[in-house]
């Protein structure tokens, strides 16, 4: 496990200089001459981009040695986020976080497919859930940091920061990682892998719980104060659970994709996010009631711990579907993800101007029951431990 950790760094500097800019939007506005609105573009143009790109990297880099592959990413990563530090006017900041973008896509998905090839197969939930836990730990450590450090600096030392976390990780790769030799390619075409049903589901899946979670996390400062009256500084600590709920999940997800079945643990995750979506809706019905903080940190805590564990069961799956093209597959999976939370954040949208804010739970819930049912008809009952390449 210990050739793993410059791919925990690689994935804990990307997650990080992904939004470590977050919190200092007003601040980049206000010097930039922009509005807050106009500079939340940076944000989204960064998803869009890396949603478009993920797959497209991992055609590209296909055919490189791995280790190149990440450390030179990295590197290209700590550049663009010194030259942030550097700009004077919005726009240049807007085009170099697109290049961020470009960059990230050659480093997550190729960071997962890589703890798949170092690793046994019944080891690989737990070496995905290890990588994946750079990404939490990003947003419970990394970004707020940033956020500090651009709170007491400027928000120009944030990107700087974001660039020094990827250029120590750059090193980690270089002279920690081992030589990866890119895999030999299945002699099966991506068309046929992509058509796959155990693919498909598997994309179907991933959709279906980000978009029913972020149905509702999208807007989670707002439902922290319909619920308990809290503002500002105090939304914090409910933010914080979401993170400490990430990385339970990806523990659990871990040993779980490699000890139990698949389809019973997939219909579990469900199942809980179904009833913690639906429950934000019963507390948002009656704010203000006793308890009613701890009752919304605990669903919070709940609803992320499921969707994470979720994460290492499914990327096992599409590694099993067909282990060479592990960087095509993990790159679409990651659009998946990026593709789920916009048609939540949209669905809420929807929901709250036509049917009320009260409703954005129990619509998260239907879309959580929906892939209850995609499982049931989708996914064999077949143990993950056995049969690790064999079709579902």
């Amino acid at each position: 496990m210990n050739a793993l950790i410059p791919l925990v760094l690689a994935t804990f500097a990307s997650g990080t200089q992904s939004y470590v800019f977050a919190g200092l939007l007003s601040e980049i506005a206000a010097d930039l001459g922009v509005t807050v609105g106009t500079a939340g573009l940076i944000a989204a143009s960064f998803a869009v981009t890396f949603a478009v790109a993920a797959p497209f990297a991992a055609l590209i880099a296909g055919r490189i040695e791995r280790r190149r592959v990440l450390a030179g990413a990295l590197v290209a990563t700590a550049i663009v986020n010194g030259v942030a530090a550097l700009v004077p006017d919005f726009t240049s900041l807007l085009g170099l976080r697109v290049l961020a973008a470009v960059a990230a896509a050659f480093i997550n998905p190729i960071a997962s497919a890589t703890a798949v090839m170092l690793v046994p197969a019944e080891r690989r939930g737990r070496a995905l859930a290890l990588v994946t836990a750079g990404l939490t730990v990003a947003f419970t450590l990394g970004i707020p940091v940033g956020s500090v450090i651009g709170g007491e600096f400027g928000w120009r030392a944030t990107f700087l920061f974001a660039g020094l976390l990827a250029l120590v990780a750059a090193f980690a790769v270089q002279g920690m990682l081992p030589r990866v030799p890119a895999p030999q390619q299945s002699r099966q075409s991506f068309a046929g892998i992509l058509s796959e049903r155990r693919v498909l589901s598997s994309f179907a899946l991933t959709f279906l719980g980000f978009a029913a979670t972020f149905t509702v996390v999208a807007f989670v400062g707002p439902v922290v104060n319909a619920v308990t009256g809290l503002s500002g500084g105090a939304v914090g600590p409910f933010q914080v659970c979401v993170g400490i709920g990430s990385l339970i999940g990806v523990v659990v997800g871990g040993r779980v994709a490699d000890a139990h079945h698949l389809r019973p643990a997939l219909l579990a995750i469900f199942g809980v996010m179904a009833v913690t979506l639906s429950a934000y809706s019963a507390l948002l019905a009656n704010p203000g009631t006793i308890g009613s903080e701890i009752m919304l940190a605990a669903v919070i805590l709940v609803g992320a711990a499921a969707l994470f564990t979720l994460m290492p069961l499914i990327q096992v799956r599409l590694a099993r579907a067909a282990p060479a093209a592990g960087p095509l597959l993990f790159g679409l999976n990651a659009t998946m993800i990026f593709a789920g939370q916009g048609a939540g954040a949209l669905l809420g949208g929807l929901i709250t101007d036509t049917l009320g804010f009260v409703v954005i739970g129990v619509a998260g819930g239907a879309l959580a029951l929906t892939a209850v049912l995609v499982t049931l008809f989708t996914v064999h009952p077949e143990p993950i431990a056995r049969a690790v390449e064999q079709p579902q």
